[in-house]
């Protein structure tokens, strides 16, 4: 079970009340993750564009949309312009990442990873289509000698 210290991090990151925090706690579903959830520092989701045509947003082949292991969006880490239609297939797999961590199971083992944009290509009546292979990487920590 996760330790005091590190429940008490949650609850303030979290923002919140005592009241939300009893409820939190009182479903053990939430204590057996929070066992697991310091481990998606570990981890950044890439879905890297292995082919576009005509993307209005300017996707290429060998784009990287980083993601946390959190599932967060990393901006930085990601083009300048990222296109919502190709967000929408990738977020199941992210979520499923995000899952497997909190369940302490192996987050780089992904089925199906590569998904289309929600354009259908200039060849259906569409504009555009990207496809993307979405991975796991493990974060390197550096020592510092």
């Amino acid at each position: 079970m996760a330790d005091e210290g590190m429940l008490a991090f949650l609850k303030d990151m979290l923002g919140y009340t005592d009241a939300e925090w009893e409820t939190w706690k009182s479903n053990p579903r939430n204590l057996r993750i929070a066992d697991n959830v310091m481990n998606v520092s570990k981890y950044k989701v890439v879905a890297e564009v292995v082919k576009s045509s005509g993307c209005g947003a300017g996707h290429k082949e060998g784009d990287r949309i980083i993601f946390g292991g959190d599932g967060t969006l990393l901006c930085r880490e990601s083009p300048e312009r990222v296109c919502c239609g190709l967000l929408s297939p990738v977020n199941p797999i992210v979520g499923s990442v995000l899952d497997k961590i909190c369940e302490g199971e192996d987050p780089t083992r992904i089925a199906f990873n590569r998904v289309h944009c929600v354009d259908v290509g200039v060849d259906n009546g569409g504009w555009g289509e990207v496809v993307v292979e979405v991975k796991v990487e493990e974060i390197k920590k550096f020592s510092g000698s």
